[in-house]
């Protein structure tokens, strides 16, 4: 695998590191990229170099860390060096010494990255949520950019932690915003615990008219699966907690035989349910529907489990509290297809089963009616 160094995605610049160096610091590419991408400390410090180019008279030397920022301005630091890069990496290079740890911290740099990463959350109502996590848009960000783990089994949940949950969601096609859009669902009427769980973020009647060219064959189906990218972040405002349930990358996009609707499918398995159970595994569904002009004319999350029965709201809020509250890996874009593939394997055994299951008992039902109908006979008669 090629090790290569990214820094703003707006920016071409790019630094090849050396596959051999064996103080690896593992990242991933802003706009959810295709692959690892592992990059060493010193690929960081080249970085270092080639920003200061034109700040610094002597070469950077990896053991002088405090010789090297003394060198340079702080303020130059952080308004021509530290912008320049996306959140993994400002994360990373903070780890290299104590200063670089002190200037990453500003709540400005992580704001704007969070902003540039998902424009719904430069809304209002978003941004006060964010200024209350405890470190405000770096735990933000920390939460909602890796992919969540969950693992263990579902314990008892407080539904009365979380009253509320706010749904960030945007849609891109390329590095082309398509859809923004914030959604607040409350969560303690007793309509929303009993009904089937599904949250829309366009209005019945509304379209939203886009660039994007209508698929006509697989091939076109498969290429607009690579191009559209989506994140569909749940914020829990009370628990101060938030996820990104979406897998980035579509997992499948198929277009209706008979209205030619184009549907794109993206999912997450959340896992850590009670083995053997329908919750032992349950897929967190987000469906983006497109008319035959390729206008986006729905966007729904709605959780199914191993039995193809979609959850109601209290069941799904138990879901999503173990998914907020789960282990937080690193964003596997290609890894969540195979995901859903094997979620789809495993729901179609376990009903395959459950058929052969059902022959069974009807055999054994069978066999037993058969055997007491000739059981009577023989008394009757004899």
């Amino acid at each position: 695998m090629k090790n290569l160094c990214t820094l703003n995605p707006c920016s071409d610049r790019r630094i090849e590191c050396n596959e051999q160096d064996s103080d690896l610091v593992e990242l991933v590419y802003l706009d959810f990229s295709d692959s690892w991408l592992s990059v060493s400390k010193a690929a960081i410090w080249e970085i270092w170099t080639v920003a200061c180019t034109d700040n610094m008279a002597t070469d950077i030397d990896q053991g002088g860390c405090a010789t090297t920022i003394s060198a340079v301005h702080p303020d130059i630091i952080q308004t021509h060096i530290l912008t320049c890069l996306d959140g993994p990496a400002l994360a990373s290079i903070a780890s290299t010494c104590s200063q670089l740890h002190t200037l990453s911290e500003h709540e400005q740099l992580w704001e704007n990255i969070c902003h540039a990463t998902w424009p719904s959350t430069n809304t209002p109502r978003v941004r006060h949520i964010i200024s209350t996590f405890p470190r405000a848009s770096r735990s933000f960000f920390s939460d909602c950019f890796p992919s969540f783990a969950a693992a263990g089994t579902c314990r008892h949940t407080n539904f009365e932690r979380t009253p509320e949950l706010v749904t960030a969601v945007d849609l891109f096609h390329g590095r082309q915003l398509v859809l923004s859009r914030v959604v607040e669902t409350e969560t303690e009427s007793g309509w929303f615990r009993c009904s089937p769980f599904r949250v829309d973020v366009l209005d019945p009647k509304e379209a939203v008219a886009t660039a994007m060219e209508y698929p006509r064959s697989e091939e076109a189906c498969e290429r607009l699966r690579e191009e559209l990218r989506l994140s569909w972040i749940v914020v829990d405002p009370e628990g101060k907690r938030a996820v990104n349930v979406s897998s980035g990358r579509a997992v499948s996009v198929e277009r209706h035989w008979l209205s030619g609707e184009v549907r794109v499918r993206f999912a997450t398995v959340v896992g850590g349910g009670e083995r053997g159970s329908a919750w032992e595994a349950v897929l967190c569904s987000v469906t983006v529907t497109c008319g035959s002009e390729m206008q986006v004319r729905e966007a729904c999350v709605q959780m199914e489990d191993m039995d193809g029965m979609i959850l109601n709201g209290r069941e799904s809020l138990g879901i999503l509290r173990r998914a907020l509250e789960g282990k937080r890996g690193t964003l596997f874009v290609d890894g969540e297809k195979d995901r859903f593939l094997e979620f789809i394997n495993r729901k179609t055994e376990r009903k395959e089963r459950k058929m052969r299951d059902e022959r069974r008992l009807d055999m054994v039902c069978v066999t037993l009616a058969f055997l007491s109908f000739a059981v009577i006979s023989t008394l009757f008669f004899f």
